[in-house]
């Protein structure tokens, strides 16, 4: 029986060979997977800590109207600051305050980046589509992704002046000021504000010239007190509290006799923004 207590044998010891093969197939594969899990998590973790890096887009606090006529508009924006954390540091210290971005780059019209402040003030445009962006920089100079702004830019028109007062009543000396009403007309396709109004007295007769023979007092608008007109509309003055220009013939201790009848040419002209 001998040969078959080898058989026996035989077997059992390709057996053990084969489970420590299948032991060995197995640790294989384990450490096979270890390494490859360890440099993407690292790879993972390198890309969220650039991208935290990287300043998040401004937003803006003020722009110009979609569709604007002159000058004096401006951009503010801001980087607002990450939350300040709840807790400690996390070693025994106070949290530390996120300090808030102050480094801008800007462009206009498509040119080359540079850097700007808040508020940024537009430049004297020519008329047509414009574009306006912003971009916050990390303390490192690293850009981060840009706010955009269109508008479009139109050539400012006269408004109109049209007197409604027809002809003056006689001008006598010392008599009260005579208001002179009028229209005023903006044939802009946005609304503009009249800031000043005013007129003046011309040419001069001879033996009667206009100063100091009349005294002219413009309108009241001012930037602080501006008219406001429609778009494509009109208004007229006196209008509320706004005033319309007048006119006055002073009493002089002069001979003024040079001042009867005389036909007197009005100018009109003012202020406005849009």
């Amino acid at each position: 029986m001998p040969g078959r207590g080898d058989n026996g044998r035989f077997r059992a010891a390709r057996a053990m060979i084969a489970l420590a093969a299948a032991v060995a197939c197995l640790g294989g594969v384990a450490l096979a997977a270890t390494r490859s899990d360890r440099p993407h998590g690292k790879k993972k973790n390198h890309q969220a800590k650039q991208q935290a890096q990287r300043p998040p887009r401004p937003g803006f606090i003020e722009v110009p109207p979609a569709t604007v006529v002159g000058g004096g508009y401006q951009f503010r924006f801001h980087v607002a600051p990450p939350p300040a954390p709840t807790g400690g540091s996390g070693r025994g210290g106070p949290a530390r305050t996120p300090k808030r971005l102050r480094q801008f780059e800007c462009r206009l019209d498509g040119g080359d980046w540079a850097g700007c402040s808040s508020p940024y003030v537009l430049p004297g445009l020519q008329a047509g589509e414009h574009t306006f962006a912003v971009r916050a920089l990390s303390p490192r100079e690293r850009s981060g992704p840009a706010a955009h702004y269109n508008w479009l830019q139109l050539e400012p028109k006269e408004f109109t002046i049209d007197p409604l007062f027809g002809s003056l009543e006689a001008l006598m000396p010392g008599a009260p000021p005579q208001e002179l009403p009028v229209r005023i007309g903006n044939p802009n396709p946005v609304p503009i504000e009249v800031t000043a109004l005013t007129v003046s007295v011309g040419p001069d007769r001879p033996g009667c010239a206009a100063d100091p023979n009349f005294a002219v007092v413009p309108s009241n608008l001012s930037a602080t007190m501006a008219l406001s007109i429609p778009a494509g509309g009109s208004t007229t003055l006196p209008s509320g509290a706004a005033t319309a220009p007048t006119l006055e013939l002073r009493e002089l201790p002069v001979d003024q006799n040079a001042c009867q009848g005389a036909t007197l040419n009005l100018t009109f002209s003012g202020e406005a923004r849009g």
